[in-house]
């Protein structure tokens, strides 16, 4: 969105600045009291790219605009100098209340959506990255290949420290200070490191970089404990002992328990992914529908050790071909929202996403897509668990890991049987296929 220039448009067909006489937004709409109604030329506006609709509700005038509302308000108010800047309303509060899981999800979406640009970036990279090495045999040795990999492979190793910050926004609380844990937990000196302790209580060992969990755990702790902080704090000094506090108490905390409470909930989906398999051909089916869920919460990298050495003992591993039909099933739904959406932002974001995870990473689509709008999601799942049947049935297995897609689908080549990297590709097109058809039918709302 081209906020300054958005913003011009909905002066002019609200009625012109002389018809605003108030201004101000929530989480996502844009609130203006209007002195005439009926100078309101609604038709037009609901075609302005960006807005995605508009209510007349409670004496405002709300244009929904979504999470950019804060910086398209910005643009807004130098335009309307003489309108009242009313206080920033501190969320949507004639929004029907949410049930618990549209909450989580929303909160789990919320606070990943604004890194999405960084991940399309990485995602993009990545894929140019894979038709080099792939297509044109580019040494993946040589230093320029090795830098641009560390690029595109820094937006998911400090991808929580992005989401802390995010969700802190979202929350109402420090977001630097959210960053700054999350950082220093990411660092080397802690991520992955055994035998730590603190004040003389020893740490279980947690894999902080890449992995979301503790985070969007820790971020809710400290907004609680930020608005007693904030209340009981004197006034004069309430800036300096704020993030002192949140600090010295989040860190160890963190650390001691809400850490291995992320760890915990990925050891309890890894155990539960490893019973399942013992089901056979229906065991693909379970685990492909759950991998978009473990991507969603930053989990499916902690079975990567089972994998690893299932293909160690066995040469192969039919654990790993799930992230097949879970990727592809996710391209799929992206692309079906891309084809279908009306607003040209859905249109856009489901195109691109799309493309993204077809070559390479999955995250862009699911978060900026499937989550957001949320039975697209639904229609990604089913076809995901098609396909994973598809997948036990044969037996498709991987001989190495990559992230999959149709670009790395050479991991599938066995030594001494094309048969298995010719099913691996029908599958992937069966996964795709599948996806978009499940979205198309069960449908999406865009609003």
């Amino acid at each position: 969105m081209d906020y300054k220039k958005t913003a011009a448009e909905i002066v002019e067909l609200v009625g012109g600045k002389d018809n605003i006489s108030a201004h101000t937004h929530c989480m996502t709409r844009l609130r203006l009291v209007l002195k005439d109604n009926s100078k309101i030329n609604e038709e037009e506006l609901k075609k302005v790219p960006g807005i995605q609709g508009v209510v007349n509700k409670g004496g405002q005038y709300q244009i929904v605009i979504g999470p950019d509302v804060e910086q398209l308000h910005n643009e807004l108010a130098p335009l309307v100098p003489a309108a009242e800047a009313q206080a920033v309303v501190e969320e949507n509060l004639d929004k029907e209340k949410e049930s618990i899981g549209n909450q989580i999800l929303s909160y789990i979406s919320g606070s990943v959506t604004p890194a999405l640009p960084v991940l399309i970036g990485s995602g993009m990279i990545s894929a140019v990255l894979s038709l080099c090495a792939n297509l044109l045999k580019v040494d993946t040795a040589g230093m320029t290949y090795q830098l641009f990999n560390t690029l595109a492979n820094a937006a998911y190793t400090y991808l929580p420290v992005l989401v802390a910050f995010a969700a802190a926004r979202r929350l109402k609380t420090n977001e630097y200070v959210a960053a700054f844990i999350i950082l220093a937990l990411c660092s080397g000196a802690i991520s992955g490191v055994a035998d730590l302790s603190i004040f003389g209580l020893p740490l279980t060992t947690v894999k902080y970089t890449s992995n979301i969990v503790p985070a969007l755990i820790m971020v809710p702790v400290m907004a609680f404990l930020d608005k007693y902080v904030v209340k009981y704090s004197p006034k004069s000094i309430v800036s300096i002992v704020r993030p002192f506090i949140l600090s010295i108490v989040m860190f160890p905390l963190t650390l001691l328990v809400l850490g291995p409470i992320g760890t915990w909930i990925g050891k309890l989906l890894a155990d539960f992914c490893v019973a399942i398999t013992s089901l056979g051909a229906p065991s693909m089916a379970i685990l492909s529908a759950l991998h978009p869920l473990l991507v969603m919460v930053g989990m499916h990298t902690v079975i990567t050790p089972l994998i690893v050495n299932e293909i160690t003992t066995y040469g192969s591993s039919l654990l790993f071909s799930k992230a097949l039909a879970g990727n592809l099933a996710i391209a799929g739904a992206a692309l079906a929202v891309g084809v279908k959406a009306k607003k040209a932002e859905n249109k856009s974001a489901g195109i691109s996403t799309g493309i993204t995870a077809l070559l390479s990473v999955t995250e862009p689509a699911l978060y900026g897509v499937l989550i957001r709008l949320k039975k697209p999601l639904i229609g990604a799942l089913i076809g995901a668990a098609i396909t994973g049947l598809f997948i036990g049935i044969f037996d498709i297995r991987a001989y190495a890991t990559a992230s999959c897609s149709f670009l790395t689908l050479p991991i599938f080549m066995a030594p001494d049987n094309m048969s298995n990297f010719y099913l691996a590709c029908a599958a992937a097109v069966i996964a795709t296929i599948l996806g978009f058809a499940a979205t198309w039918l069960i449908g999406f709302d865009e609003e």
